[in-house]
């Protein structure tokens, strides 16, 4: 089933008392929330040098932090490793009469969860090569965009050879590759309407790659909902659902029962 994701949950920081609603990579129901005394941080070395600059402030100060999450579901409770860095910037707190005021606040951004997030709903029947290639895309999002787009490029790879689509043809007695939009062109007729989708999720994929600059949270997440339509529509059959209730309405002239 596709769900509609919040990208700020994956894309904004965090503080000590306000973290993300990260859900648990395992059973996916639960929240991870940061496990007590667990948790570590220590200002950069650079950071600490710079405070003897005459035009030294609180924003300059970098970090770096550690920590165990762990699942809010009781039936669950795994455990995962988070690190990442950190930094100053203003923040809004209510003095003792209540009224805002603005003070500098730290602030901290994930670059590594193990087990890593799951960032799309993958479905059950998705060829395990494909899932691979995935996750290997989650597990580079906070660090690299860049990285992490390519990985969902390949998985279209994995997904192209798991339909049977020809990745060489023979040209002068040689057998050359066919390159990845040729290939999403070779498609069956009945996936025609998720050509452009997939074209989509390659021009992303090569930006990661040959682009010259790093691709955004935003281009990435792009790709994943692209890829998790895509994938929906292929392994968990939903049109073909759709198609056969629509057939037993249209039969029953009303309610099919």
């Amino acid at each position: 089933m596709e769900v509609v994701v919040d990208r700020k949950v994956f894309k904004l920081p965090f503080t000590r008392v306000a973290i993300q609603d990260w859900q648990c990579p395992t059973c996916q129901k639960g929240l991870l929330r940061i496990k007590e005394g667990t948790y570590f941080s220590e200002e950069t070395s650079l950071s600490k040098k710079a405070h003897d600059h005459e035009a030294w402030d609180p924003d300059w100060i970098s970090s770096v932090y550690s920590c165990l999450l762990e699942c809010s579901n009781n039936s669950c409770k795994e455990t995962v490793s988070n690190i990442g860095k950190g930094f100053v910037d203003w923040d809004i707190e209510h003095d003792e009469h209540g009224y805002p005021e603005q003070v500098y606040g730290d602030f901290f951004k994930p670059l590594f969860f193990h087990p890593h997030l799951k960032l799309i709903s993958v479905p059950e029947n998705t060829p395990d090569e494909v899932k691979k290639k995935l996750n290997d895309s989650f597990q580079l999002f906070f660090s690299s965009p860049s990285a992490a787009s390519n990985h969902v490029r390949a998985a279209i790879e994995s997904l192209l050879n798991n339909l049977n689509v020809n990745r060489y043809r023979v040209s002068n007695g040689k057998r050359r590759l066919i390159n990845l939009h040729q290939r999403i062109d070779l498609l069956p007729a009945k996936y025609a309407e998720l050509k452009d989708l997939l074209i989509a999720v390659k021009w992303l994929g090569n930006a990661g790659s040959h682009s010259g600059k790093e691709l955004t949270a935003d281009d990435v997440m792009d790709a994943y909902e692209i890829m998790e339509h895509i994938l929906s529509e292929i392994y968990e059959n939903k049109s073909t659902k759709l198609k056969a209730l629509a057939k037993k309405v249209n039969k029953a002239k009303g309610p099919k029962s």
